[in-house]
């Protein structure tokens, strides 16, 4: 998925980590920028071909298809049921 096809449409979202009277061009900037971030992590990880990181790729597609057009989420899911080894 590239970043471009990703904020097709993308809606504005009331994440709890912003204030709710933060203006929304704001809201929708902060929103995207994130997004756009945890997409550029996503796609660096997928990209790799080191075989012992085979695992780590595929649980992250797992936490892609779980959380469609919300590479933040997809991330966080990640980060927060990683074991402790090394890579993401």
């Amino acid at each position: 998925m590239t970043v471009e096809r990703m904020f097709q449409g993308v809606p504005s979202d009331p994440d709890p980590w912003m204030s709710g009277d933060t203006p929304e061009d704001v809201r929708q900037f902060a929103i995207e920028s994130l997004r756009w971030q945890a997409q550029e992590i996503i796609d660096e990880v997928l990209c790799s071909r080191d075989p012992r990181e085979e695992w780590v790729r595929d649980r992250l597609r797992g936490c892609v298809a779980r959380n469609p057009g919300r590479p933040e989420r997809a991330l966080l899911e990640q980060l927060m049921n990683s074991p402790d080894r090394p890579g993401l």
